[in-house]
């Protein structure tokens, strides 16, 4: 598990640091926000699994 959510966090940093998110395009936006949310919630229920709290913010 911890392997897991250290390459889910690399791999989203990596598309964090290349795309911008907040775009002129709705739906663009919307499907990288989407991508944010869900990133956010496997890292969080993983982090929880594993009895570590998430911060709310980084």
């Amino acid at each position: 598990m911890p392997t897991y959510l250290e390459t889910v966090a690399t791999r989203f940093h990596r598309f964090y640091t290349v795309h911008q998110v907040l775009v002129e395009d709705e739906a663009l936006r919307q499907r990288r926000l989407a991508l944010c949310a869900a990133t956010k919630l496997v890292l969080a229920s993983g982090l929880n699994l594993l009895g570590v709290e998430a911060p709310e913010r980084m």
